[in-house]
């Protein structure tokens, strides 16, 4: 009898067990949330390049991090907003970018590119074109729309002038 209470209660924790384990979720990339993050991507670049830093402030959190190649981290959209706008000059260059990944799990996403600086006609030969890669952490917003949360970039090595 007492055999048969061990067994009973063994395959009974048995089986609570197995019942109480979660399956692994796969993340969640919805076509939506893919399609907003790059809505937001476009929203960054139209506004960048009219140099409307006003229309750019909602696509970033307010607690944003931005983590420059070269340069202290700056906290905050403000902060970061007045970074972006006294370096950066439209009538010189404009960017375009890609999204080369999407990557949502509920409240937040990973998106990481490429971006391009292109000269304007304003510019002159003397302005060279820069490109580089950028990775962002986004987080939903209360307004479940995304905003820029951890943004990184780099730029890449200019390419080597010919020599005659």
């Amino acid at each position: 009898m007492k055999l048969h209470a061990l067994l009973l209660g063994l395959g009974s924790a048995l089986v609570l067990a197995a019942c109480a384990q979660k399956p692994v979720e796969a993340p969640d990339t919805s076509e939506a949330d893919t399609t907003a993050i790059h809505a937001s991507v476009d929203q960054f670049l139209t506004s960048w390049n009219a140099g409307d830093f006003a229309s750019m402030g909602p696509t970033l959190a307010e607690d944003i991090i931005l983590m420059q190649p070269v340069g202290q981290t700056i906290s905050g959209r403000d902060a970061v907003l007045e970074t972006i706008a006294q370096g950066h000059d439209v009538k010189m260059l404009q960017q375009t970018a890609t999204v080369d990944e999407v990557i949502v799990n509920g409240d937040h996403a990973y998106a990481r590119g490429t971006w391009q600086l292109n000269p304007t006609t304003a510019a002159g030969a003397d302005v060279q074109a820069r490109n580089g890669k950028w990775s962002v952490l986004y987080k939903r917003g209360a307004d479940g729309g995304w905003q820029n949360s951890r943004w990184m970039w780099n730029q890449d090595a200019a390419a080597p002038v010919p020599t005659s």
